[in-house]
C-alpha cells in the first residue's frame, strides 16, 4: 500500500477511535436549570472499598465498605480470611493479637478509621455458610490429597524460597475441576448467629445502628460467583431459591438483632447475574425456567416485597448491585492508550442512556444497552418500590492516568443525577493520584474542606461524547450553583454555559488535567445568566458560583418577636443521637399558622460529645440532603442564621440529623420569621 493511504488509514482509525472532534472554536453550548429535575444527592455516592485511614480523612469519605471474596469467608472471631480463587484458597490470619481476639481484628480496626474519619462502615457479612476453622494457614486443594494440578502456589510465584508447593488451584491437568474435596480442609460450618453474634460484638463497641454504631450491613458477596471464587466450599451453582432463602433466614435473625441495622444485597457480579443464576451461568436454562423465566433480580425483589407483607417489617433495604463496563481494556487496567481512553469515556453512558450499544459483548452478543441505572429503578419501581439502590463495585480503571480520572469523576456525577443512594468504587484509588482528585472535587475541592452538596438540578450539554455537564444546587437557601464540566475531548474545547433566572457574583474554578493536579484555577465573571468558560484537553472543571437570592416557598414575608420552638435540654429532650432523625412541628407553635411554608430561625448546638454537623430539611424529603445547616467539633456551641423549609403537611414540620460518627448533640431552635 502506498504511503500516504498507510498514512489517510491510520489517522482514520484514530478519528474513529477517538470520537467525532468539534472544531476548537466551536463553543459546546451547556443549559441549567436550577429548579428543573431537583432532588437530593445522597453524600453516600462517594463511598470506596477499603483504603488507608489517612485516606479516609483525607477524602473524606462518607462511606466505606468491608467487601470483596475475602470477605465471604471471614472468620470474626478468629481475625481469619479466605483468600479463595484469588490465591489458592489460602486461610490467611488478620494482623490482630490472638491474645485480645475478637477485639482488635482487621474488621475492627477498620470500622473504627472510618468512624474516625466522620464517615460509616458498610460491613459485608457471610451468608456461603463456611468460614476459616482457626488461624492456621491452610489450603483448599492439596496436591498430596487431591492429585497433580495445572497450578501450584510455587508455579505461580516462581520462588521455592517461600511458597507452598502442595497448595493447588482445584484444576486438574485436563482442565477440569477437582470434585469431591472436603471443605473441612479450611473451613467449618456455620449458621445465622455467627453472623448475628458479631453485630452483638460491633454493637458493643460502637453502639447499635440508632445510637450511631454500624448501621449498613451487606449480604455477602457475589453469590452468583460462589461455585467459582469459592468452589472448594460451595461447587454448586447459586439457585434462586438458595439465595433467597439464606437471605430471608439471614437477614431476618439480623433486624430482629438489630432492628435499625439497614440491609443491603445481594451483591450481584455483573450483567448476567442480573438475569440468571449461578446454576444456570450466562443463558436462560432449568432454575430460570422453574421460577416462571423471571429475570433473577425482578424476581428476588417479588420475593423481598412478598416477606415484607408476610411479616409487617422490611427486611431488604437496598438493592446492591456490582457494575464493571465490559468494554476491552477499561475497566481495572492503567490502559491509557488512545482507543482505550475514548472508549473508556464513552463507556460511562452505558450507566444511563438507552441509545448507547455497549462496546462489549453485552452490546455484540446480546445486542442490549446497558442502561444499568434507569434499569435498576424501574425494575425496583415494578416489583418493590421504596427500595434504596447501591453500586458497591464499579471501576473504569487507571488510578493515575487522567482519561480513568476523569472517568470515575463523572461517574461520582452521573450517580448524583440518576439517584443512586450509595456507591463505592473498588478499590481505594492510589494514595496521591489523579484519580483521588476525582473524589477530591466533591469532598475536598478547595484543601480547606468545601464540598460539592445540595440538589441535583437538570444541566443538558449540547454534546455530551465532548463535555460532560451536571450541576447540583446547594449552600444556605440554596443560593449557590456547582456547576461541573468534563471536557473529554483531545484537544481545548469553549463551553457557553446559560442558567436560568441568571447568576450571582463571579465563579470561582477548580480544576484537574492530565498535566496538573486538583487546584484553584482562578475566577471569572458571568454574563447575566451565562458563564463562558475554556476548558483544557482532557480535564474536570467545577465552578462556583451564586445564584439570585431567591424568596423561599412564597411572596410575603412576616416577622415575629423571638420565639424558641425546641431546646432539648429541658422537657424536649432528649438530646439528638447521632445520625438519628427528629421532626419537630412548627405549625401551632409561637404564632406560626398551617400555612408557613419556611421560617427565617437560628439554630444552636449545643454540647455535643463528638464532631459532627446538622442538617435540617422539610419532612417532605425521605432522606437528608447533601447540604448542611452548620458544622461543630467536639464540645463547642455553634449557632447559624437559616431558612427552615417545612413539611406541606398540617404538622409544618423539619427534620433534624445530626451527621456523627457516635454520641449526641442539644438542639435549640427560635423563630424570628416565616414565610407563605
Amino acid at each position: 500500500m502506498p504511503r500516504h493511504r498507510i498514512l489517510a488509514a491510520a489517522i482514520a482509525a484514530l478519528a474513529a477511535a477517538l470520537g467525532p472532534l468539534a472544531p476548537a472554536s466551536a463553543a459546546v453550548t451547556v443549559s441549567v436549570d436550577p429548579n428543573a429535575d431537583r432532588h437530593a444527592v445522597s453524600p453516600l455516592i462517594y463511598g470506596i472499598n477499603f483504603g488507608t485511614a489517612v485516606q479516609m480523612s483525607r477524602l473524606k469519605v462518607p462511606v466505606r465498605r468491608w467487601g470483596g471474596n475475602s470477605t465471604t469467608r471471614y472468620n470474626w472471631e478468629n481475625d481469619t480470611h479466605n483468600s479463595a480463587s484469588d490465591w489458592f484458597f489460602f486461610n490467611y490470619a488478620g494482623s490482630a493479637s490472638p491474645a485480645n481476639l475478637p477485639s482488635g481484628s482487621d474488621a475492627d480496626v477498620f470500622v473504627d478509621e472510618i468512624r474516625g474519619a466522620g464517615g460509616e462502615a458498610l460491613v459485608t457479612v457471610p451468608l456461603i455458610g463456611w468460614t476459616p476453622i482457626d488461624r492456621t494457614r491452610r489450603w483448599g486443594f492439596s496436591v498430596a490429597k487431591y492429585g497433580a494440578q495445572q497450578q501450584t502456589e510455587c508455579s505461580a510465584t516462581g520462588n521455592a524460597s517461600w511458597c507452598n508447593p502442595d497448595a493447588g488451584n482445584g484444576v486438574k491437568p485436563s482442565s477440569a475441576n477437582v470434585t469431591g474435596n472436603d471443605p473441612a480442609d479450611t473451613s467449618k460450618a456455620i449458621d445465622a448467629t455467627f453472623v448475628t453474634r458479631w453485630m452483638a460484638h460491633l454493637a458493643a463497641r460502637t453502639g447499635t445502628a440508632a445510637a450511631g454504631g454500624v448501621r449498613l450491613w451487606a449480604l455477602d458477596n457475589e453469590p452468583m460467583l460462589w461455585n467459582s471464587t469459592h468452589r472448594d466450599v460451595h461447587p454448586a451453582g447459586t439457585t434462586y431459591d438458595e439465595l433467597w432463602t439464606k437471605t430471608a433466614t439471614i437477614g431476618a435473625a439480623m433486624k430482629a438483632q438489630d432492628p435499625g441495622a439497614k440491609l443491603l444485597g445481594p451483591a450481584l457480579w455483573g450483567w448476567c447475574a442480573y438475569f440468571f443464576s449461578g446454576a444456570d451461568g450466562c443463558s436462560p436454562g432449568p432454575d430460570r425456567a422453574a421460577h416462571g423465566n423471571e429475570d433473577f433480580l425482578p424476581w428476588y425483589l417479588d420475593q423481598a416485597k412478598a416477606w415484607e407483607t408476610a411479616h409487617g417489617t422490611r427486611l431488604l433495604d437496598t438493592l446492591d448491585v456490582h457494575y464493571y463496563p465490559q468494554a476491552a481494556g477499561v475497566a481495572l487496567t492503567s490502559d491509557e492508550s488512545a482507543a482505550t481512553a475514548a472508549l473508556r469515556l464513552r463507556t460511562l453512558k452505558s450507566l444511563y442512556d438507552p441509545t448507547y450499544l455497549d462496546e462489549s459483548w453485552i452490546g455484540t452478543d446480546v445486542g442490549q444497552a446497558v442502561t444499568l441505572i434507569p434499569r435498576m429503578k424501574a425494575w425496583i419501581a415494578a416489583h418493590y418500590p421504596g427500595t434504596k439502590l447501591a453500586i458497591t463495585e464499579y471501576n473504569w480503571g487507571s488510578d493515575d492516568g487522567i482519561s480513568g480520572a476523569l472517568a470515575q469523576a463523572e461517574a461520582l456525577a452521573i450517580f448524583g443525577r440518576e439517584g443512586v443512594d450509595l456507591a463505592t468504587r473498588w478499590v481505594a484509588p492510589s494514595e496521591n493520584s489523579r484519580t483521588e482528585d476525582a473524589f477530591l472535587l466533591y469532598r475536598n475541592y478547595d484543601g480547606a474542606g468545601a464540598q460539592v452538596a445540595g440538589d441535583s438540578v437538570r444541566a443538558s450539554s449540547a454534546n455530551v461524547d465532548l463535555v460532560g455537564a451536571y450541576a447540583q444546587r446547594g449552600g444556605v437557601g440554596g443560593n449557590l450553583l456547582y456547576l461541573l464540566l468534563f471536557n473529554k475531548d483531545t484537544v481545548p474545547q469553549t463551553t457557553t454555559t446559560t442558567v436560568a433566572g441568571g447568576l450571582s457574583g463571579s465563579a470561582s474554578l477548580f480544576r484537574f488535567t492530565g498535566s496538573s493536579r486538583l487546584a484553584a484555577a482562578g475566577s471569572t465573571a458571568p454574563s447575566g445568566g451565562t458563564l463562558t468558560l475554556a476548558l483544557p484537553a482532557r480535564s474536570a472543571t467545577l465552578a462556583v458560583v451564586g445564584l439570585p437570592a431567591v424568596t423561599p416557598a412564597g411572596t410575603s414575608f412576616h416577622t415575629l418577636t423571638p420565639c424558641r420552638v425546641l431546646d432539648t435540654r429541658g422537657a424536649q429532650g432528649p438530646a439528638l443521637s447521632a445520625n438519628a432523625r427528629r421532626d419537630v412541628a412548627f405549625a401551632g407553635q409561637c404564632g406560626l399558622p398551617a400555612t408557613a411554608q419556611a421560617v427565617s430561625a437560628n439554630v444552636t448546638v449545643t454540647g455535643p460529645t463528638t464532631a459532627g454537623s446538622l442538617v435540617a430539611f422539610p419532612t417532605d424529603l425521605s432522606q437528608a440532603p447533601g447540604t448542611n445547616t452548620l458544622s461543630f467539633g467536639a464540645n463547642q456551641t455553634r449557632a447559624n442564621n437559616a431558612v427552615l423549609l417545612l413539611g406541606r403537611d398540617a404538622s409544618g414540620a423539619a427534620a433534624f440529623t445530626a451527621q456523627m460518627p457516635s454520641g449526641s448533640v442539644h438542639l435549640v431552635v427560635d423563630v424570628n420569621g416565616w414565610w407563605e
